[in-house]
């Protein structure tokens, strides 16, 4: 059981223009085929996390050039700056042989002569077609829309996390002030009203910030952000949106919040919360930089009473961490008798889509191909997520390995991971089989730990029937009329959004708001996305996938 959680090829100009005009050399060393002792070149696009610095200086890449007998030439981009380029790549039809992490399933479906089929390279793929055999749902989620494979996914089936989302507030702060773990809306703007003023971190300041959350864009809700508290009335949410915002699956219908009632009363309260001064005045206007350095601090001083995130020691730190519990789904009242549910993307968590792509034509076609499989053998899966063997991880034996804790004390498990591996960016295969026992996991606010906390909210939902999935392929023309619908339409929602919880009034501007998703073919949007879940459900079907058992949900 696994427990959770350009240095590039050097080819000498004078020895290229020795052998100007033979295979794999040209003027031009970037543009070289094989090395000059007669390797394979694959060039290999990463969109990676800032943390993570240059490829070729780290340990296991050497293992994976051993693995595919090649020679990799990195192109390297930071996932921040990588829609620029990747639009630029598209259109030029000038792509990488291999890219991790840089294409969709949107981009696919429109540019789809520029990516290899790899269904009928599968047979030589032994690694891959092993787990996408053993892990179904692998395939459901690398399978386009017209049923070719043209990406290979990331597969971790026993990654301890059903959402990226949880909610966190300041044991610390409550014990002090005398008050109990909120279990309710009312019993939650309480709390957060008696940390503006109850001077709970002790520095004689008022400098608390009761509640800090991720800002909402101007075109929709990112993870960890408002939205999250209409879980609280009974509306199951999901990583996708489709390109909408508001879309949901309840019972194999695909729904959407912002045309229910339970939407404005969520608006309702957050508007509550916004009034009483809790919310941080930046709510709607600070960078990622800002909200989570808001959050660490100093690293002595705690000034954020609740928010919502990974696990508490990736948002407030270290030093800080320890200070938070998670919460489960509140309830909006005391009475209420619908069932409260949570933010929902184990799917993606545990089957991401389109890690890595092929380009359709390649130099090296076969050493390409070879490299893709090698990515998936255990030794590589582990040390492309968790870091080289011997500084992060530990390999006790065949398919037996434990992740050390940070060499750097400084660093948090996470930081440690993300500046010596791709983490859960690799395209890679943990399998059940696999014993990855993780160090870091030994504290109480370990991912599977915080994310344990909602097991009751996830037994309200049918994982089969209340999800809309994440890696759902798309057709082209699908994509365009959704993208052409949800611009406007989201701008709009997103502008009276922050209206409403920011000046009130969504009472009263809520019928002519009705109409403006009319006016803006919500209903159009809603067909559109029935019919790409219908399709994606039928796949499952077909291969007897069930994920109530997938992810642990139990009914």
């Amino acid at each position: 059981m696994m427990k959770k959680r350009s240095g590039a090829t050097v080819v000498i100009a004078a020895g290229c223009v020795a052998v100007l005009g033979m295979a794999g050399c040209s003027a031009n060393g970037a543009n070289a085929t094989k090395t000059a002792d007669g390797k394979p070149i694959v060039k290999v696009q990463v969109v990676k996390d800032a943390r993570l610095g240059k490829m070729d200086k780290l340990g296991w890449v050497k293992d994976l050039e051993k693995a595919c007998d090649c020679k990799i030439q990195w192109q390297e981009t930071a996932a921040n700056s990588w829609g620029q380029a990747k639009g630029a790549q598209l259109a030029a039809g000038d792509i990488a042989d291999v890219t991790i992490g840089g294409y969709g399933t949107s981009d696919i479906a429109q540019y789809s002569s520029l990516f290899m089929d790899l269904t009928p390279h599968l047979k030589d793929m032994p690694n891959l077609s092993k787990a996408f055999k053993e892990e179904p749902y692998g395939q459901v989620v690398s399978t386009q829309a017209d049923g070719k494979i043209q990406g290979s996914p990331n597969i971790a089936p026993t990654r301890e996390s059903n959402s990226s989302n949880h909610l966190f507030i300041n044991k610390t702060w409550l014990d002090k002030l005398g008050l109990p773990v909120p279990t309710t809306w009312d019993e939650y703007e309480a709390a957060l009203k008696a940390f503006k003023t109850g001077d709970p971190n002790g520095n004689g300041k008022q400098d608390e910030i009761p509640l800090d959350l991720n800002a909402a864009g101007t075109d929709g809700f990112g993870m960890f952000s408002m939205n999250v508290f209409v879980t609280s009335l009974g509306i199951p949410l999901s990583s996708s949106a489709g390109g909408t915002i508001g879309m949901y699956a309840k019972d194999g219908v695909v729904k959407n919040y912002l045309q229910d009632e339970r939407w404005k009363t969520t608006i309702q309260f957050l508007h509550r919360l916004w009034d009483d001064g809790v919310m941080s005045k930046d709510i709607f206007t600070h960078d990622w930089s800002q909200y989570t350095g808001t959050a660490k601090n100093d690293q002595k001083t705690a000034i954020v009473g609740s928010s919502i995130m990974w696990t508490p020691s990736d948002l407030f730190g270290n030093a800080l961490g320890d200070q938070y519990i998670t919460l489960p789904t509140l309830k909006a009242s005391a009475d209420q008798t619908e069932k409260t549910v949570w933010t929902f993307n184990g799917d993606d968590l545990k089957y991401q889509a389109n890690k890595a792509v092929v380009k359709a034509n390649p130099a090296n076609p076969e050493a390409t191909l070879k490299l893709v499989d090698a990515f998936y053998s255990p030794d590589m899966s582990v040390q492309m997520t968790y870091g080289e063997f011997g500084e992060c991880v530990k390999k006790n034996g065949e398919n037996d390995y434990t992740v050390l804790k940070p060499a750097d004390k400084t660093k948090n498990a996470g930081d440690w991971m993300f500046s010596h591996a791709l983490a859960d960016g690799a395209p890679v295969y943990l399998s059940r089989s696999m014993k990855v026992y993780n160090e870091n996991d030994e504290k109480e606010t370990g991912v599977g730990v915080v994310d344990a906390v909602y097991a009751e909210n996830y037994a309200n939902m049918n994982m089969n029937t209340d999800v809309l999935y994440s890696n759902m392929p798309i057709t082209q023309k699908q994509q365009e009329t959704i993208t052409a619908n949800a611009t406007g339409l989201n701008q709009m929602s997103m502008a009276n959004f922050a209206k409403w919880v920011t000046e009130g009034g969504v009472e009263k501007d809520w019928d002519a708001y009705q109409q403006q998703l009319k006016d803006n073919k919500l209903e159009e949007d809603i067909k559109i996305q029935q019919e790409i879940y219908d399709s994606y459900k039928a796949r499952m079907e077909k291969l007897g996938v069930d994920l109530n058992t997938l992810v642990g949900a139990q009914h």
